[in-house]
């Protein structure tokens, strides 16, 4: 059986939930359950509930809220060191065999007198009760818990509830030593995938070729898939590409905005290349958004607030060569989801702390002219950043 890496900042999570003033917090996104348990519990529909409950007792074990069929889940990936209560009706018929799998001998004594609940939120009180929980109060992640659930825990729970999804999202963003290395791993490993794709680039060569190359990299490489925005001339001043229509042709800008997920975390990687020497206009604006993000990473510190990050840069770009610009932000933070809880933008006024990871994107639209897209994941440091990307920072030419 594997075993599972518990990755989550409990000093943080000790120091915010003081502050929130409760005793533990309850997950129920798949985000935010992995993070608690080091385990991937994903579900097939938006009303399968899986939580885990973590408190803020260090001395308690964390609990973990699970459907009766994702008990192979935790045996093939590993049972952290949690008690598990598992709700709903499941049938796994007949005797275990002698070649049975170690997975399977471990979900045989999962299975083996376990009492299982009838519904999740039996199953969730009964976790409580055994942890000692009457009347402390709560945060609990809104976000996929159900209406029904939430109603009874409510009626049922005497202490106060309060809302937890932003609350375990600001305990993510300052991330521990073991995340650091999974985000530059699957951040290196886009770079490899989008460095195959434009080395592909040629007249002629499709944006679905290329999209192609990169979804079996992904599958070569244990890897997941997210946005692949591969664009060529016109279409490089998408944003977001799903349809891939496009063969390139000398002269086309292109420009990729990539997102991979690897044992969890996301990578969210850009560039731009051009197919031929380029023009004025193209070089020109190249520069342009190269000296905002140059300026962007410039102000990353701790201290240093998300807001006057992005007004700055934008002061910076639109004195650098380009008439028109307009963004919504120049970056956000990132890791089990492609964006946690900073956006780099005019109304987020969150203070960045070492160790938060965070990607510095300047990227530029021009409907039907063409787009062009530099952007980079840095983990903040003591008195800056540090690159967790390595891939050159350039105009590529093909």
């Amino acid at each position: 059986m594997a075993e599972v890496s518990i990755l989550y900042n409990k000093e943080r999570a000790v120091k915010l939930m003081n502050e929130a003033g409760v005793e533990g917090v309850i997950a129920t996104t798949p985000e935010n359950v992995q993070y608690i348990t080091g385990i991937p519990l994903r579900t097939t529909s938006w009303n399968m509930q899986i939580y885990a409950l973590l408190p803020k007792d260090e001395s308690k074990k964390m609990a973990i809220i699970i459907p009766t069929n994702r008990l192979s889940v935790l045996s093939q990936k590993g049972i952290p060191d949690a008690d598990v209560y598992v709700h709903g009706t499941f049938y796994l018929l007949g005797e275990p065999t002698d070649d049975i799998t170690e997975d399977m001998e471990i979900l045989v004594g999962l299975l083996k007198d376990r009492h299982v609940y009838n519904d999740a939120l039996e199953a969730l009180l009964a976790a409580l009760s055994d942890k000692g929980y009457s009347n402390e109060a709560l945060a609990i992640d809104e976000m996929r818990m159900s209406p029904t659930v939430m109603e009874g825990l409510k009626k049922q729970y005497a202490g106060k509830i309060s809302y937890g999804y932003r609350l375990i999202r600001q305990i993510r963003l300052v991330k521990t030593q073991p995340e650091i290395e999974r985000l530059r791993k699957v951040a290196r490993l886009n770079e490899e995938g989008e460095l195959l794709m434009i080395g592909m680039i040629k007249e002629g060569a499709s944006e679905a070729e290329l999209a192609q190359a990169y979804r079996e990299f992904a599958t070569r490489n244990n890897s997941i898939t997210g946005m692949i925005a591969v664009g060529g001339g016109p279409r490089s001043s998408l944003p977001l590409i799903e349809e891939y229509l496009y063969s390139f042709k000398k002269g086309d800008l292109v420009r990729f905005d990539l997102c991979l997920q690897h044992n969890g975390y996301w990578a969210d990687t850009g560039r731009t290349a051009v197919l031929g020497e380029p023009n004025a206009w193209q070089s020109k604006s190249f520069d342009a958004i190269y000296k905002g993000w140059e300026h962007a990473l410039s102000m990353v510190k701790p201290g240093a607030v998300a807001c006057d990050i992005f007004n700055s840069t934008m002061d910076v770009v639109l004195h650098s060569g380009i008439d028109v610009f307009k963004r919504q932000h120049v970056g956000h933070a990132i890791g089990l989801e492609i964006y946690d809880d900073i956006v780099i933008g005019p109304t987020d006024h969150s203070v960045i702390e070492e160790n938060m990871v965070l990607n510095i994107e300047v990227p530029y639209y021009l409907l039907g002219s063409g787009g062009f897209q530099i952007e980079d994941t840095v983990v903040v440091t003591k008195d800056g950043w540090e690159f967790l990307t390595g891939a050159e920072r350039k105009l590529f030419v093909c």
